[in-house]
């Protein structure tokens, strides 16, 4: 049996126009839906300078000084004086000229809140007063208050 020669195959041929055709498509597509990332917006944030156009907007806050019915100074929760036998309150002078020099740097006026306990020896109250006149504090916006300790 003699063998038959098969005929030779030729290379199979792909269109490739439709192919570019549907990647063009789908690369249309894609840009359409997505999203752009929107650009960011100007925060409009001064930063500050070395130089100054002479106006602060600093303010400094009241201060308030309470007068416990044990006779201690207490500022912001610490007791300043506590030798209710000493007419003299060094420690609540320094306090207090510290208090008025900052606030006079920054164009603001200092103030003083004093809430005496009801209970207090008047002495105690006259020297913080006393301390509030002082020539190196000077201090005349000042409040009086008064309360019971519970």
């Amino acid at each position: 049996m003699a063998r038959k020669a098969l005929p030779e195959e030729k290379d199979p041929e792909l269109d490739m126009s439709s192919m570019i055709d549907v990647s063009f498509l789908l690369l249309i597509y894609f840009i359409v839906t997505s999203t752009l990332d929107p650009k960011e917006a100007d925060l409009g944030m001064t930063m500050p300078t070395s130089q100054s156009d002479g106006s602060t907007d600093v303010e400094i806050d009241q201060m308030t000084i309470n007068v416990n019915s044990m006779g201690h100074i207490v500022v912001n929760d610490e007791v300043l004086d506590a030798d209710i036998e000493s007419r003299e309150v060094p420690v609540l002078l320094d306090r207090l000229s510290t208090y008025a020099e900052s606030a006079r740097l920054t164009d603001s006026e200092p103030m003083v809140i004093i809430a005496a306990d009801d209970a207090a020896k008047g002495q105690r109250f006259v020297d913080v007063l006393n301390a509030l006149a002082h020539e190196t504090v000077k201090i005349q916006n000042v409040t009086i208050s008064g309360f019971t300790e519970e």
